[in-house]
């Protein structure tokens, strides 16, 4: 059985202006080895992402930054596949030519990866982030109980905001996304037989705020402002608010969200600005992941798979799907 460990992020200042910085600098696009400065760290971590415009794997690299940042043992080296499982492949394959001593990698669910991973993972330890690959080429596994995140909003849907007849948008992320199915099945598995399948639309917001506005805006061509929205990350349920607002349609429909990350725009300051009514926080897994693969680096017997769970926050209290 799966452990489980509860984990609250740390709350980091960073703008968007020193992020876009920071990917500039630190997503390297280097072809030779002699560009990658390793002299000086012990340590050289590599990071190999799915596709960094997804607003977690964003704030993965805002806070890896900074635990780096505190550090005068590591250096990293970030590698964005762009949802390109071949530039995954490839990224990979550059990284260990760069000599890494660890690596991270945010898999995308398939099978495309397992053949470059056992490959990799004859040498040097792997840290999985996100979701558990085919594979059983890895040394850990950190990812979030995402069926819970379902089964948490349908609950509060249900106890909290739902009445009879309303019209609910659910806003899922990239289709066959593995995370993605199972907020899904969970919120299913919640709802159904309480909920008409007919007053339930879905829409794949791709995990993005713009695709969400406008997947929104198809919706309220046609049908009034939904009562109830449930977006699978904050930046979607945000999309969703702003398109009603272009609308101008009467403001009294009702949202949910999931990350519940600090920052300007983000969930925590959505939730207290009333855009939200509740935010399920999937914590960062930055700093969880950093401090593993420095267990790991040093010699440390680390958990091999690690499931963080979800809480819901309205604003007004904080409760958790499962106990501690």
């Amino acid at each position: 059985m799966k452990d489980k460990y509860r984990y609250r992020k740390r709350g980091l200042g960073i703008i968007l202006l020193i992020l876009l910085l920071v990917c500039t600098v630190t997503f390297s696009s280097c072809s030779s080895q002699e560009n990658i400065q390793t002299d000086g760290y012990p340590h050289l971590i590599g990071v190999s992402l799915t596709n960094v415009m997804e607003p977690w794997l964003n704030h993965l690299v805002q806070v890896l930054t900074a635990e780096v940042e505190r550090s005068e043992n590591i250096n990293i080296i970030f590698r964005d596949g762009a949802g390109s499982t071949e530039k995954q492949v490839e990224d990979i394959e550059t990284l260990m030519e760069y000599g890494v001593d660890l690596l991270i990698v945010v898999p995308d669910g398939s099978s495309d990866l397992d053949a470059v991973m056992e490959k990799v993972f004859k040498k040097i330890p792997i840290v999985v982030l996100g979701v558990s690959p085919p594979t059983d080429a890895y040394t850990t596994v950190i990812q979030v109980d995402d069926e819970e995140i379902g089964h948490l909003a349908g609950e509060y849907i249900l106890e909290e905001l739902y009445e009879e007849g309303n019209e609910i948008v659910v806003m899922q992320g990239v289709e066959k996304s593995p995370i993605s199915q199972k907020r899904l099945k969970g919120f299913q598995d919640t709802v159904k037989h309480k909920i008409p399948e007919e007053k339930i639309t879905y829409y794949a917001g791709d995990w993005l705020k713009d695709q969400a506005e406008l997947r929104m805006k198809d919706y309220l061509v046609t049908n009034k402002n939904p009562d109830i929205v449930f977006a699978f990350n904050d930046e979607m349920a945000y999309g969703a608010y702003l398109a009603c607002q272009q609308f101008r349609v009467k403001e009294n429909g009702k949202r949910i969200g999931v990350d519940g990350f600090e920052g300007e725009s983000a969930g925590l300051k959505l939730l207290e600005k009333g855009v939200l009514n509740a935010t399920i926080q999937s914590p960062d897994f930055g700093s969880l992941a950093f401090d593993t693969a420095m267990e790991i680096l040093e010699g440390k017997e680390v958990r091999r798979n690690i499931t963080i769970v979800p809480e819901i926050i309205t604003g007004k209290e904080k409760s958790s799907g499962l106990e501690p």
